[in-house]
C-alpha cells in the first residue's frame, strides 16, 4: 500500500514538474516573439535601415520631376513604411497636367510614381499665346506658339466649362472626323461649331447629345455640302 503511494506521489511531482517546464518554456517563447515583434516594428517603422532613399519618377514628358518630388512631399530619410503614398498620390493627381498617377513603396528604400500626363489635343488662343487642353478640354498648360497637330479653339479662355463642353464635343467625334477639324469656334456653349480641312462647317450646338450628333454627323459627311448641320440630330440638315 505504502509503494502504491509513494508511485502517486511520483507521478504528481512529474506531473507538477512537467507543468512548470511548459509554463518556462511558453513563457521564453512568448517573451521572444514580443522581443522579435519589437525588432521588426523598430526596423520597418523607425530604423534608418528600410528609410527612404530614393524617388523614381516615370513618364515625365511636360513636367519636371524636382516639381514632381517636392509636390508629393516625399521626405529622403523617412522609413519607408512610414510615407503616406495615399496623400502623395492625392497631391500630385491635384496637378493639371496629371491625367493618372500611382504610387508605391519598393523595399528596401524606393518610393516609385508613375504618372499619365495629359495629352495635348486642342490649342485655346488668349492674347499672350495658347492654352494647351487634353481631348476632354482641361487645360494644363500655356505655351507661345501653337504645337503643330493640335486644334484651335477659339473660345473664352477663362470659360473653363465652356472649354469642357468643346473637349466633349471633340471626344464624341470618329477618329476619322476628328482629324478633319482644324478649328473649333465657340463663341458660347449653345454656339460650337468646327471648321473641316475642306472648308466644310459643321454647326453643332450645345454639348448636349453629342455621341448622338457625331453618329449624324459621320453620315451627313458623305453627301456633298459645305454647311452640315447637326445642332437638332433628330432633323440635321446640310447644304
Amino acid at each position: 500500500m505504502s509503494a502504491r503511494v509513494s508511485d502517486a506521489n511520483l507521478r504528481l511531482q512529474s506531473r507538477k514538474h512537467d507543468r512548470r517546464r511548459r509554463r518556462i518554456i511558453g513563457g521564453v517563447v512568448a517573451a521572444a516573439a514580443i522581443v522579435l515583434f519589437g525588432a521588426g516594428v523598430y526596423l520597418v517603422g523607425f530604423s534608418p535601415v528600410l528609410s527612404t532613399q530614393k524617388v523614381q519618377v516615370t513618364g515625365l514628358k511636360v513636367l519636371a520631376k524636382n516639381d514632381v518630388v517636392a509636390t508629393a512631399g516625399i521626405v529622403m530619410g523617412t522609413p519607408l513604411a512610414r510615407v503616406d503614398i495615399t496623400a502623395a498620390a492625392d497631391r500630385l493627381a491635384a496637378i493639371p497636367a496629371v491625367a493618372d498617377v500611382t504610387v508605391a513603396r519598393s523595399w528596401p528604400d524606393t518610393v516609385t510614381i508613375a504618372i499619365i500626363e495629359r495629352r495635348a489635343r486642342l490649342a485655346i488662343a488668349t492674347d499672350g499665346g495658347f492654352r494647351l487642353a487634353d481631348a476632354s478640354g482641361v487645360v494644363f498648360q500655356t505655351v507661345s506658339e501653337r504645337p503643330s497637330g493640335l486644334v484651335l479653339v477659339e473660345a473664352p479662355a477663362d470659360d473653363q466649362q465652356l472649354l469642357v463642353d468643346v473637349g466633349t464635343v471633340y471626344s464624341a467625334l470618329s477618329p476619322d472626323t476628328a482629324a478633319r477639324v482644324q478649328r473649333m469656334v465657340a463663341p458660347s456653349r449653345d454656339g460650337i461649331e468646327l471648321r473641316l480641312s475642306n472648308g466644310a462647317r459643321v454647326v453643332w450646338g450645345s454639348a448636349e447629345q453629342s455621341a448622338l450628333k457625331s453618329q449624324v454627323l459621320d453620315d451627313l459627311l458623305t453627301k456633298s455640302g459645305t454647311v452640315f448641320d447637326v445642332s437638332a440630330p433628330g432633323f440635321p440638315t446640310y447644304r
